[in-house]
């Protein structure tokens, strides 16, 4: 299991320092119950993605790690909407994966890097299941 979680760690750094010369979104995400935090690629172009790492603590310790691949459907100055796939690995189910829909509302006009998320996933690992998170991110430029 220690394999696993290095594996992902692993990756994740890959494609953070891969991404670091381009523009580049940092997020927290939450449900309630589950706090995710995320890194991903710019979520302006038609398609774009990000990877997630569950952050826990004292109540839930579990790791868990997601991959997000999405499509812009609907883009505008104010909100863009996309939807994708999702696959991941949590300690407490194991794999599992999803479609998640997301609205990215951009509420301050002069700073559009700026995002309130939205998600709607429903999700599958051995059952059905359906999540909400609410979230927020920041588009960071890179050396271009």
């Amino acid at each position: 299991m220690n394999y696993l979680k290095l594996s992902f760690l692993a990756v994740i750094l890959f494609f953070t320092v891969q991404l670091s010369e381009a523009q580049v979104t940092a997020g927290l995400y939450t449900n309630g119950i589950v706090t995710h935090v995320g890194v991903g690629t710019d979520p302006e172009k038609k398609i774009f993605g990000e990877a997630r790492l569950f952050a826990g603590e004292f109540i839930n310790r579990f790791f868990g790690a997601e991959v997000i691949g999405q499509y812009n459907f609907i883009q505008s100055d104010w909100y863009n909407l996309s939807g994708g796939l999702m696959a991941g690995y949590h300690e407490f189910d194991d794999a599992r994966v999803g479609l998640p829909v997301l609205l990215a509302i951009k509420p301050i006009a002069n700073h559009r890097k700026f995002a309130l998320i939205l998600e709607a996933t429903p999700l599958y690992n051995g059952l059905m299941a359906f999540r909400g998170n609410f979230g927020l991110r920041y588009t960071i430029e890179g050396n271009k």
